[in-house]
């Protein structure tokens, strides 16, 4: 319910109201909200009311931790603001839900931020405005994770944000730093975000992987994201996809590319088991996902470790990523 707020309003009652009463009759309540809720206090006790007809307000008594008493006619009626008004008030301008559950518009500076969609979005009283695209970000982990391949480079919280940055200019051609950890016992799917961090002159790789732990396929791993190119004369961002057997040694096949110009912002990584695949799409928003590649339980059979990685690829800058969301489910 909104909290509702006028000034100088006070009145006294018409009629005395006992102890366990649930309304109060005002002689002349024009001076008040229309409707509820709003605070009122009689003597020592604050009455929330929550509906108004006429002069008469339904309340509940004993608002905020004060005592339920009765109260003689003609004593005066004050609405006030009171801490439980403000902490009312707060929560009535940010509202965050599902988006089929947005109220409808009609209080002024009112906030939504949709749990489910892309828009944050203004209240103007009589309509509802949107910005974005926008979705909401799960801060990564701070514990679990551990090195493979760690070499110089270095995974340090800043915030919330994970930022795995290699300070070596490899001259390596596949020299991968990977900082994993284990996903949640029963999780079929992870969706992540990450940024790029720098400019890249030879093409370095960085995103999300899955690694085999155990069995025929230990060691080997899965390696998807952002592979990027800046030099002046070949400018170019793109989906990239590779398998290793370790951090030092690429697989033949495969090796998909998608060879589009990607935007250097956030980008959105999903892996998912569905049936007998293991699938990797992407996304601009967080929301809308496109299938970028699949493989069957027979490659790689099922992953167990789920992590960032960065490969500088024989750059001559430092480059790093920060990941900003890690959603397991």
């Amino acid at each position: 319910m909104i909290e509702k707020f006028s000034n100088f309003a006070v009145n006294k009652l018409a009629a005395a109201i006992a102890v366990d009463a649930t309304s109060c009759s005002l002689h002349d309540a024009s001076s008040f909200p229309a409707s509820g809720a709003f605070r009122i206090k009689i003597d020592d006790e604050i009455l929330l009311v929550t509906a108004v007809a006429g002069n008469i307000f339904a309340v509940t008594r004993g608002a905020e931790g004060t005592v339920p008493v009765t109260h003689a006619a003609e004593a005066t009626v004050r609405h006030l603001l009171t801490k439980g008004g403000l902490e009312a008030r707060v929560a009535n301008r940010f509202i965050s839900d599902l988006h089929d559950n947005k109220p409808a518009a009609g209080v002024k500076g009112r906030l939504f931020l949709p749990t489910d969609g892309q828009f944050m979005e203004y209240d103007d009283g009589a309509a509802w405005h949107q910005y974005g695209p926008y979705r909401r970000l799960k801060a990564p982990p701070q514990t679990g994770w551990s090195w493979v391949n760690q070499g110089n480079a270095t995974a340090t919280f800043v915030g919330s944000a994970l930022v795995l940055e290699d300070p070596d200019l490899d001259a390596t051609a596949v020299q991968l730093r990977l900082y994993v950890r284990p996903l949640t016992v029963g999780a079929t799917s992870l969706i992540t975000a990450f940024t790029y961090n720098g400019i890249g002159t030879d093409a370095p790789i960085m995103g999300i992987c899955a690694r085999c732990v155990g069995g025929t396929d230990d060691g080997n791993f899965s390696a998807w994201g952002l592979r990027l190119i800046a030099s002046p004369s070949n400018p170019m961002t793109f989906l990239h996809m590779k398998h290793y057997t370790s951090p030092t040694a690429v697989e033949a096949t495969p090796y998909p590319d998608a060879h589009q110009l990607y935007p250097l912002r956030l980008c959105w990584t999903k892996f998912s088991w569905e049936g007998n695949y293991k699938r990797w799409y992407w996304s601009a928003d967080g929301v809308n996902w496109i299938k970028f590649w699949e493989d069957t339980f027979s490659t790689y059979n099922a992953p167990s470790q789920f992590g960032i990685f960065i490969d500088p690829v024989n750059n001559s800058q430092k480059v790093s990523l920060s990941l900003v969301h890690w959603e397991e489910s």
